[in-house]
């Protein structure tokens, strides 16, 4: 069953819970959108510079990307505490296929979509392309290596290369929690965090290149946080009280930690108290009692195509400078790139995702073991 499917089945009924993550991806990809308006969509890009309380909150767009990466680890980690369960152990070659499915056709579409658009676009002020020899980096995900390429053509795939790194070491951790079976189930995810944060800390002493804070090590914290809480979730439930409560104490304790700590503090602690937020709004989200506002058909549907929408939305706003045709204003711009991007990954939703996972999921002769049954994130 696609999405899709999950998303138009009624509240109240088994499946509901996954409208809201739908709803919550639609969510995390308007922010991301919002941040790249904010910081392209200027007369002189990019704009980074905060004056004034519309500035603080539109840099604070970002934090879209941390929602997504906490998402991943709580969905696609679940699998792997059912088998601990039950002593089975999922299907590598599924999970394989539906992770390579869902991610990749889409993701080559964009690739070639960017090149075609802006490749002689390098003039255009906001406009930053890799350099020929680093381009075919991007066909492996290898974009976050070089400082020649990390950051270009479509800035968010960076995020892509992090996630697909954590699809293939999640195996490995997976079969790591089925052997630690007799020790508590929440270690393994505190360990993923904490060598995270260690690597953020040994960064911060020693020094480092930024292509060091955008590889997996150095986000680990948050898959981590999306780990332990699809484990302290697999048995037990938490009122929407508390968990709203703790959204709302991550999201003021990220204000208060960017506003008034020292340097040092802000780059060890980095996004966490967000990430923590955010942790617990995916919880409330994958729950019986998610907010209706997760659940309204139109944030839904933009969550049904979000991966598009991540994967196009900067393009067309570099495509649309080159031609002149982007309005100088974030605000006037808004809606001019939301309808085209949102078009591209309605079009890459029906046309490559839908059909890349409908193909993943058929049954094969010869087919065995345990399937992993998760969602996509994106």
């Amino acid at each position: 069953m696609s999405t899709s499917d999950l998303a138009r089945r009624p509240a109240g009924v088994p499946g509901a819970r996954h409208r809201g993550l739908d709803g919550l991806r639609g969510l995390a990809a308007l922010s991301v959108v919002g941040f790249h308006l904010w910081l392209y969509a200027r007369p002189d890009p990019p704009a980074t510079a905060i004056n004034g309380g519309f500035d603080m909150f539109a840099s604070d767009l970002r934090w879209g990307l941390i929602l997504f990466f906490v998402l991943s680890g709580f969905l696609l980690y679940r699998p792997w505490l059912a088998a601990a369960e039950d002593g089975g152990a999922p299907s590598l070659v599924g999970y394989l296929r539906r992770r390579g499915a869902r991610i990749l056709p889409a993701y080559y579409l964009a690739l070639v979509g960017s090149i075609a658009l802006l490749w002689n676009a390098r003039s255009v002020p906001g406009v930053r392309l890799p350099s020929a020899d680093t381009l075919p980096s991007f066909f492996v995900f290898g974009q976050n290596f070089s400082a020649h390429s990390l950051l270009t053509l479509d800035p968010p795939m960076w995020t892509l290369a992090v996630e697909v790194s954590f699809y293939l070491a999640l195996p490995l951790l997976g079969l790591l929690a089925l052997r630690l079976s007799r020790v508590p189930k929440w270690t393994l995810p505190a360990a993923v965090m904490a060598f995270g944060m260690a690597w953020s800390a040994a960064l911060i002493e020693l020094g480092g290149p930024l292509t060091l804070t955008k590889i997996l090590p150095a986000l680990l914290p948050y898959f981590g946080l999306g780990m332990l809480a699809a484990t302290l979730t697999r048995k037990r439930t938490f009122g929407p009280r508390a968990l709203g409560l703790i959204v709302l104490l991550g999201v003021g304790c990220q204000v208060v930690l960017e506003s008034s700590a020292s340097p040092t503090l802000i780059a060890f602690a980095h996004d966490l108290p967000v990430a923590v937020g955010f942790t617990a709004l995916v919880v409330l989200a994958s729950s019986a009692r998610c907010p209706a506002l997760l659940r309204a058909r139109p944030l839904v549907a933009v969550g049904t195509v979000s991966y598009g929408l991540y994967l196009w939305h900067v393009p067309v706003i570099w495509w649309l400078r080159s031609v002149g045709a982007l309005p100088l204003s974030p605000l006037a711009a808004a809606p001019v790139v939301l309808g085209l991007a949102l078009a591209l990954a309605t079009l890459s939703w029906f046309c490559v995702e839908r059909r890349a996972i409908a193909w993943a999921k058929r049954d094969r002769p010869g087919y065995s073991g345990r399937p992993i049954a998760s969602m996509s994130t994106r």
